[in-house]
């Protein structure tokens, strides 16, 4: 494989010796809010709980998985959306930077992370969640500027996106996913700092969001020559800097195209027969009720005011129930009024069109639904009507599986633009519990 300029930087970390990380930091603004609250796309914000400064996931009723180089001792609370799990055994992955952390069993977490299979872990566009430092100040050499240092430490948990290049192995550590601080990235492109060890990287698969990688570390120190005592950053370009290599100072050749540093992330696929085999779950994704869900987003004070977080309340205040953003893959703390893409969508309100099948004209809803065995308690009724009181269920279904969890469904109405001068469609949800 031909990294060019970038596989001097990646010797580092098959050397063992990359910068640890702690924050997010961003290549299209240095705004420490930017990104400091859920993105509202469920790509993982949900899943994160606090460890000491740092993060970690939820993995199955009983543990979850951080960072080992963080330390920390059985005892320590792991907090998720403001409740407490205690922590009282550790279980290393072999071989691997992941820590497992098991809590007490007297008080399971409600629901908790779907895990990467390894399938679609490397060419997408992952999510990666981190507290840490803000953008510090530029880095400049021969008057062009590189990138960032590490600025202030503010603990504050930041999202941002990325693309994983690939993946490397080190000979203690394992697998890891990488992906570079370019500026060809994604929108919210971003980079790791100090403060962002033990957040998730998470990767669409399957229709679902799932813990891929867990941040580990960066390339770097780098110095701009002799005279610099060296630094730490995010560099979109490397070329004409230095590298320290574990015995002395290594230069970056100036080059044509740019030549971005990296950071890396332990891969939880590499060891997942021994991850599930800890945790007893088989890959199976957790049943999640309405109950469960509510853990997801909202501190058990906020689930103890139902006016504001209960069934028929909307607290996003956009105009859609709490349940319906439980219905349909919202998330209910992110103000949104997202309509899903037909064929595709794995979440949004139900879209209504008029479609043409077979010469006719029919009304059509479209809509992500939660299956029969994710335990959610819902049952969905679309019904169609004439006159906006005689709402029945009438039309074909068809349904595509999505995963587990979910699955899209499509109804299209019996009744043609020629059978009537006008038609209306709704979804109806009824939680049971």
């Amino acid at each position: 494989m031909q990294f060019g300029g970038s596989l001097a930087l990646r010797v580092l970390l098959v050397m063992g010796l990359a910068s640890r990380v702690n924050a997010v930091i961003f290549l299209e603004t240095g705004d420490p809010q930017h990104n400091s609250s859920t993105p509202g796309d469920n790509s993982g914000w949900q899943y994160e709980g606090k460890f000491m400064s740092f993060l970690g996931v939820p993995i199955a009723p009983h543990f979850f998985i951080t960072a080992a180089h963080l330390g920390g001792s059985v005892g320590t609370v792991f907090d998720f959306h403001g409740d407490g799990y205690t922590t009282i055994a550790i279980h290393d992955v072999p071989s691997t930077d992941l820590r497992i952390w098991e809590v007490d069993h007297a008080k399971p977490f409600p629901t908790y992370a779907p895990l990467s299979s390894g399938a679609a872990d490397i060419g997408g566009t992952a999510t990666v969640l981190g507290r840490g430092t803000q953008r510090g100040v530029e880095v400049i050499v021969s008057g062009e500027s590189k990138g960032w240092k590490w600025g202030a430490a503010d603990d504050v948990q930041r999202w941002g996106r990325n693309t994983v290049v690939d993946r490397i192995v080190d000979v203690t550590l394992g697998e890891f996913l990488y992906c570079d601080f370019d500026q060809l990235g994604v929108e919210d492109v971003c980079h790791l700092s100090t403060g962002d060890s033990g957040g998730g990287m998470f990767v669409l698969e399957n229709g679902l969001w799932r813990l891929a990688g867990i941040n580990y570390g960066v390339d770097g120190p780098f110095r701009t020559g002799p005279a610099d005592p060296g630094f730490r950053a995010a560099l979109y370009d490397a070329g004409g800097l230095e590298y320290f290599n574990g015995a002395g100072w290594t230069g970056i050749s100036e080059q044509a195209e740019d030549v971005p540093s990296s950071f890396y992330c332990s891969r939880i696929s590499a060891s997942l027969p021994w991850i599930l085999g800890i945790t007893g779950q088989g890959g199976s994704l957790s049943a999640e009720s309405y109950r469960a869900w509510q853990s997801l987003y909202f501190s058990p004070a906020q689930i103890a005011t139902p006016t504001t977080t209960g069934a028929l309340a909307d607290f996003d205040g956009d105009g859609i129930a709490n349940l319906l953003e439980f219905a349909l893959n919202l998330d209910p703390t992110f103000n949104e009024h997202a309509i899903m893409l037909s064929d595709t969508g794995l979440r949004g309100l139900p879209v209504v069109r008029l479609e043409n099948i077979s010469g006719a004209d029919h009304m059509t809803i479209e809509f992500v639904r939660r299956t029969g065995g994710s335990g959610s308690g819902l049952i969905y009724n679309p019904r169609f009507s004439s006159d906006l009181e005689d709402w029945q269920a009438v039309g074909t279904e068809s349904v595509v599986a999505i995963n587990p969890r979910w699955e899209r469904v499509k109804i299209v109405d019996s009744l043609t633009t020629h059978d009537t001068a006008k038609r209306f469609a709704r979804v109806k949800v009824t939680l049971v519990e």
